[in-house]
């Protein structure tokens, strides 16, 4: 769909309870074609039954291409195979609920797209009725069709489009049962799995346009790097493929790095030239010495007096006491993670009369418009995003750097350029998981947590990031699941070497590894069986905001015991662990057991279970690559996960030395998912974060010596 398929919509009569939206102008517009029916903005009925749904979330491998349409299907009462699905492209000059993450797609969809399609088919089965003279209550749907109660005979929505779409829509709507599903919750064809498999798919990567060049950036090896001169001598000598060498400025707001471009006919040529350019450097302020002096410095924050911010347990404090005297301490450091998407950052540009014209997959395209109109001095309505499937997110596409050089290049050249990032180029030119250090100081008493303090200094990047309260979930900002007599936490930011945003899991994945590390170091302390402890916990808070949060992750660390044979002896030589997550703001509970042998550092891994209850689960197939992928993301980062610096510049350069678990390195998983009526609670993120907790506490039960810094392998540990 292009440019000229939109146009600029604040309200339409067929769709009012749906916000402003970008959508097709065909979608808007009177239709050309009487047989067809628009109920809502983003959804279009043909005359041959066909059902076209305009998806505006992005499509990064999680499923929403197969999520999103079973809602919609479940309720119109069509096939599945009858919704054709196509991708909304970004109008900058618009709203609209396109941002993709926080596990959030299928969760905010779920209202709105049934309401859509409940009130569609309510209004194709008036349609029925006036056709055959007969109550409403007399007609039925099934597969497209309606349904006469008395005589069996059927229309099929097609038929009946037209005079549908003269109808009002109804405000309110009548959803069916869980009983009576026919989608949510079965097992469908995954959309588009053909195209992936065979390559047929087209990723931002994939794009071709006429006369477009390929463009390969060298770059500042330091954040605030500029270039001091450089020699091209070598990369012309290449001949006539190589089209330009030019500098690439850092833009305003964009975090893209000052470097050199090389740009050329062919994605070869470019790489070839990239690998020849001689660049000297002016490394900039944050050039730190090495990984070690920033541990140190982070460290030596948490005994600063005057914290960036604190909480209570009534919510932001003024203040943080330590002083409470008779309290069990630990103090954990886990480091800068990197998102090894599959498909790296890559994005394709045209300047063409005055507007900026984009492809590629980007999770937030809103902030993406704005960044980039803003940087470039040019109106929102001047920059029109072509939005394509991801191979992986996590975080990294929701960042503009990528655009930002190709966009430069595209203006100073006059045709389409596509801009590309090499795995190495990736790798050394991320936004990390901070890194972080924590030290925790807590006392128990009759099976409860008298007091807890949990100081936490963080890479931010800029130093203002981290306060923002998702940076600090899972415990540091009031969230703590367990019930505490005298909670205070306090967050340290220390201003970052290297470019922090967004990772798989957000803070999460570091604030419940410590947190679930150190209840466990609890348990031990009174000798209470960890998950006793846990369960006590839980079960001995008052009625409160999280109560609710409190009973379902009871329930989930209660099953993934039973499954995991907790109250039995583990096998000879065999231990086990436990840890739980509340992803808080999708109300998603998961937990994590495993049974693992420990020989001279060597790690077996004979089993692992998981638990969830993410609410109504829409779609069982996605939802379970879900949670595998979330035990490979999280096994990888607690065993050998670790971005590593010297002289300000990333040392990891690819998959050799920034490992992931292959296939072959995988413990069995049993997942065991909690039947609920809950709204879906997604399950992209909420299954990581107590991986690696669960695998730790493991081994210090083999070991007696608890886990305190990541990755494992640091301290000497190996998969076997």
């Amino acid at each position: 769909m292009d440019r000229r398929s939109f146009l600029r919509l604040s309200s339409f009569s067929a769709g009012a309870w749906l916000l402003y939206e970008a959508i097709p102008a065909s979608l808007a517009q009177p239709p050309e074609s009487a047989a067809s029916f628009r109920p809502s903005p983003l959804i279009r009925i043909d005359g041959d039954g066909l059902v076209t749904l305009y998806v505006q979330k992005q499509d990064m491998g999680q499923g929403v291409r197969t999520a999103l349409p079973v809602l919609l299907a479940e309720e119109l009462d069509v096939d599945f195979n009858a919704v054709r699905i196509e991708a909304l492209p970004y109008d900058a000059e618009t709203a609209g609920q396109f941002n993709t993450w926080a596990s959030a797609s299928v969760r905010g969809a779920w209202t709105s797209l049934r309401k859509a399609g409940a009130a569609a088919r309510a209004m194709l089965v008036e349609t029925a009725a006036q056709q055959w003279g007969i109550p409403v209550q007399r007609v039925g749907t099934a597969s497209g069709v309606a349904i006469n109660l008395d005589t069996n005979a059927t229309l099929p929505y097609g038929a009946l489009a037209a005079a549908a779409s003269r109808l009002p829509v109804p405000l309110e709507v009548q959803y069916k049962n869980a009983a009576e599903y026919r989608l949510i919750g079965k097992a469908v064809p995954r959309q588009r799995v053909h195209e992936k498999i065979t390559g047929a798919e087209t990723f931002g990567i994939d794009v071709m346009l006429p006369d477009m060049l390929v463009a390969m950036v060298v770059r500042s090896p330091t954040i605030h790097g500029k270039v001091r001169s450089f020699d091209d001598s070598a990369v012309r000598a290449l001949g006539p493929g190589i089209v330009a060498v030019r500098e690439v400025k850092q833009m305003p707001g964009c975090d893209n790095r000052n470097g050199v471009a090389i740009v050329a006919t062919g994605t070869w040529m470019a790489l070839r030239g990239q690998s020849l350019l001689k660049v000297e450097w002016e490394p900039g302020e944050l050039a730190h010495d090495d990984n070690a002096a920033l541990m140190r410095g982070l460290r030596q924050a948490i005994t600063l007096d005057k914290p960036a911010a604190t909480y209570d347990g009534s919510g932001k404090s003024k203040g943080f006491d330590m002083a409470v005297g008779d309290l069990l301490t630990a103090e954990y450091e886990l480091p800068y993670l990197h998102q090894a998407t599959m498909e790296t950052p890559n994005c394709v540009a045209h300047w063409q009369d005055g507007k900026y014209e984009v492809w590629g997959g980007f999770q937030a395209p809103s902030y993406f418009a704005s960044t980039l109109a803003k940087a470039f001095e040019v109106d929102r309505s001047a920059v029109f995003v072509h939005l394509l499937p991801m191979g992986g997110g996590f975080g990294r596409k929701e960042k503009v750097d990528n655009a930002a050089e190709a966009m430069q290049l595209a203006k100073a050249l006059g045709k389409p350029v596509k801009l590309l990032f090499s795995r190495p180029d990736d790798m050394a030119n991320s936004f990390y998981r901070p890194a972080t250090v924590h030290r925790l100081a807590a006392r128990a008493g009759k099976g409860g947590i008298d007091a807890w303090r949990h100081q936490a200094a963080v890479t931010s990047f800029p130093a203002k990031a981290i306060m923002s309260p998702q940076h600090l979930s899972g415990g540091l900002s009031n969230d703590l699941i367990y019930p505490v007599g005298d909670y205070q936490t306090a967050v340290y930011p220390v201003i970052s070497p290297l470019p922090v945003g967004s990772w798989r899991a957000i803070s999460y994945s570091q604030n419940v590894f410590v947190v679930e590390s150190f209840i466990d170091e609890l348990a031990r302390q009174q000798k209470i069986d960890p998950l006793r402890f846990r369960l006590q916990l839980l079960r001995r808070g008052g009625e409160d905001s999280q109560s609710s949060h409190r009973a379902r992750m009871a329930a989930v660390l209660a099953r993934c015991g039973k499954a995991i044979g907790w109250d039995r002896p583990a096998g000879k030589g065999r231990h086990r662990g436990i840890a739980c997550c509340v992803y808080t703001h999708t109300h998603a509970y998961t937990a994590h057991a495993f049974e693992v042998s420990v020989v001279k550092g060597a790690v077996k891994i004979h089993r692992v279970v998981c638990v969830t209850d993410c609410g109504v689960v829409v779609d069982p197939s996605g939802f379970r690559a879900q949670i595998e992928g979330s035990l490979v993301w999280g096994l990888s980062a607690a065993l050998t996960g670790e971005i590593t610096f010297k002289d300000g510049a990333v040392e990891q350069q690819n998959f050799a030395d920034y490992e992931v678990l292959r296939m072959h390195q995988l413990p069995p998983l049993e997942l065991i998912v909690i039947d609920s009526n809950e709204a879906p609670a997604g399950a992209g993120e909420p299954a990581v974060p107590s991986v690696a907790p669960a695998l730790c506490n493991a081994i210090a039960a083999a070991t007696g010596t608890p886990v305190r810094k990541l990755p494992l392998a640091a301290k000497g540990f190996t998969l076997a």
